[in-house]
């Protein structure tokens, strides 16, 4: 092929173009004799030799069109994407193409048409002002629940006094040979069963867990058991890796103020790329949004196939109340957010020439790895290996952008009224 064929932009709107591809007369008759060559080269014909077949055999037997409809199409898988990278230009959906005219003499121009992610344009993003929730002190009342979960981690189970299964006991059951422990419930279709047997005692299972899914079995109680849970002392900070109980309880103190400040930094984010998707007002393609939409139902629809999964697809409406037509405006509406925040942070790191190189990533991705308490070179080789590199890239540099729209932004804090504590 010669480097004469054209590559132009005829239309482009917000979420779709069309180009044309203008193939000269000399590239054409290439690309005809080409297919008369292949066909020389695969097609058995009495009388001659593989590959010497003669052009008017062919054009006698099969007529001279047939072969340059083929070159057409050659052509058109050939150029479309050669003339999308020339242009500059990423469909989002298969191109159509169309043919505009053919003659002998001049050549092929035909278009393709696709859709396209828009061109943001991007509104003033410095200094843009947000009202987010006032940090919350941590309470003291905040450091005691988490010291009981300390405490629950460090429960034992010992043996308890009695005979009789009361709702809500640790039971040890044996099963054909096994033996383990369970809570007994009684709201619970299969352990509900156990309350109020005594030890010793088979008990006959016989209960739908789910729909259509029964479970037939016996249960011998063994025995009853009890969490014994620690003191809230100097000896369970020490038994958590902590000189006391001072230590402990400031360690507590310090990783709630941080992960406050976590959740404070995302939902400062969240808000003002919000802030910015809501002023740019961008337009997506449809048939883009219609196919991942219809991808990420099917995804969700195989799963609960799975026969692991206890629910249908319809038991999973039903427990969520809603049918599948909401469910499907529910996850387009989710899908549509998520477009529009890529495609402004994407923007905002083009405004902001903001790039990483690969030495840059690599220690990004050991520095992660450190934190992580994991080896940095298989860390980054994990990420490789699940084709998540380029993934984590775009990760690393959107920090950087909200970095930018953080360190600019007019935060106002508001404090949240106190909830009223329920009557007894």
């Amino acid at each position: 092929m010669t480097s004469s064929t054209q590559y132009e932009i005829k239309t482009r709107e917000a979420t779709q173009a069309t180009i044309q591809i203008a193939v000269p007369h000399a590239d054409v008759e290439q690309q005809v004799e080409s297919v008369y060559s292949r066909y020389a080269r695969e097609v058995h014909v009495p009388g001659f030799r593989r590959g010497h077949v003669p052009r008017e055999y062919f054009e006698s037997r099969f007529g001279r069109d047939s072969f340059v409809a083929e070159a057409k199409e050659d052509l058109e898988r050939k150029h479309v994407p050669l003339a999308l990278k020339n242009l500059d230009l990423d469909p989002v959906s298969v191109p159509h193409v169309d043919e505009v005219a053919y003659d002998e003499a001049q050549g092929l121009v035909f278009t393709a048409s696709f859709a396209v992610l828009p061109i943001v344009e991007l509104p003033t993003y410095r200094g843009l002002e947000v009202t987010i929730p006032a940090l919350p002190e941590v309470a003291d009342d905040d450091v005691d629940r988490a010291l009981e979960e300390v405490r629950e981690q460090f429960a034992t189970l010992a043996e308890k006094e009695g005979t009789e299964v009361a709702d809500g006991d640790v039971v040890r059951v044996r099963e054909k040979g096994q033996e383990w422990d369970t809570r007994a419930q009684s709201a619970n279709p299969v352990t509900g069963k156990l309350v109020g047997k005594h030890i010793g005692e088979a008990v006959a299972i016989d209960a739908e867990i789910s729909e259509g899914k029964r479970i037939q079995t016996s249960l011998e109680v063994r025995g009853l058991r009890q969490v014994v849970t620690p003191t809230i002392d100097d000896e369970l900070a020490k038994d958590a890796g902590f000189e006391g109980l001072d230590a402990l309880k400031n360690d507590i103190r310090a990783r709630l103020n941080q992960s406050r400040s976590e959740l404070r930094r995302r939902a400062l984010e969240a808000q003002l790329v919000d802030t910015l998707v809501t002023k740019a007002a961008i337009p997506l393609p449809e048939v883009f949004v219609t196919e991942l939409l219809d991808e990420e139902l099917e995804k969700i629809k195989d799963s609960l196939a799975d026969s692991r999964s206890s629910l249908t697809f319809e038991d999973y409406l039903k427990r969520r109340e809603t049918t599948e037509e909401d469910f499907r405006k529910g996850i387009r509406e989710s899908i549509e957010l998520r477009l529009r925040r890529e495609l402004i942070l994407r923007k905002l790191a083009e405004a902001e020439k903001i790039v990483l190189d690969d030495a840059e990533l690599e220690e990004a991705a050991k520095r992660d790895a450190e934190e992580a308490g994991e080896d940095p070179l298989r860390f980054a080789a994990r990420l490789r290996a699940e084709d998540r590199w380029s993934e984590y890239r775009s990760s690393k540099v959107n920090e950087r952008v909200l970095n930018v729209l953080c360190d600019h932004a007019v935060v106002k804090e508001v404090e949240l009224p106190e909830i009223p504590a329920k009557e007894e």
